[in-house]
């Protein structure tokens, strides 16, 4: 078993398995319960309360959630066979997903399915989202609430109904936001927050002004190696919107401006250094 610093278990939770591993900044709610031969969290990732991760084991059996996901609440996941999740992924409240489907005996002409479910990087099922056993989801796909999935999903697509259908897709989905569209939204997100030393796009902290110790730097663009590492010798946080990452510890304000980032989508991967 291996817990990272900061993770949080809540009451009543139960995490059982041979080989246990959760990264930092990571937590599993109220009266959750996991089971499975093989669980692994990434970092940042969160499952809500009364979430259920069990059900028939097999000695692959594995469930494996990437960093900076969340699991809502009251979701069911059968991961008899891996179900492997991918980085930034979310997945609604009442979604379920299943790697096996048998009851009725397979002598008697009956169907059995055990096949693994993958859902790739950024992707996001709303709530009541039934994924079927052998589904594949690709990177930066949504699925339509009340769907149910079967089978393989294109990646950058908009899938809904039952089974989901894609009804949009690359390029014309995700949107692409212009330069000024992109700051304009980033003002807007940033708008309750006056306590940031802001870096606007292309621009540069003002006249006299140096961060400090324990301050928390928003930049829009990607910081250099430079700035980088006199931040990180100054003990000085930041969040870079341009490189998608942010420093690797921060202050009560670093953490609730990355988390209310999270409410419009932007996650920022933490830094590796020392």
């Amino acid at each position: 078993m291996e817990i990272g610093d900061h993770v949080e278990i809540g009451f009543l939770a139960i995490v059982q398995g041979r080989t246990i591993r959760i990264g930092r900044h990571s937590s599993v709610g109220t009266m959750s319960y996991l089971s499975c031969e093989t669980i692994e969290m990434g970092e940042d990732a969160k499952i809500r309360e009364q979430v259920y991760v069990g059900g028939p084991q097999l000695p692959e059996s594995r469930f494996a959630l990437g960093s900076r996901t969340i699991i809502l609440q009251l979701t069911s996941i059968n991961p008899t066979k891996p179900v492997i999740i991918g980085d930034d992924t979310g997945i609604g409240g009442h979604c379920l997903i299943f790697t096996h489907g048998v009851w009725l005996s397979g002598l008697e002409g009956y169907s059995v399915t055990y096949q693994p479910v993958t859902l790739g990087k950024s992707v996001w099922l709303p709530w009541r989202v039934f994924v079927m056993p052998g589904s594949t989801i690709g990177d930066g796909t949504v699925i339509g609430a009340n769907s149910l999935v079967s089978g393989s999903i294109p990646p950058n697509s908009l899938a809904v109904g039952s089974p989901a259908k894609v009804i949009r897709s690359a390029p014309e989905f995700p949107t692409k936001l212009s330069e000024s569209e992109r700051a304009a939204l980033v003002e807007t997100i940033m708008a309750e927050f006056d306590r940031l030393l802001w870096l606007r796009h292309g621009g540069a902290l003002g006249e006299g002004v140096e961060p400090e110790r324990g301050d928390t730097v928003l930049a829009e663009a990607a910081l250099s190696r430079e700035t980088l590492a006199t931040f990180r010798n100054r003990r000085v946080y930041w969040l870079d919107l341009g490189s998608k990452t942010r420093s690797r510890d921060g202050s009560p304000l670093t953490e609730e401006v990355a988390l209310f980032l999270g409410r419009y989508g932007v996650r920022l991967v933490r830094d590796a250094s020392e």
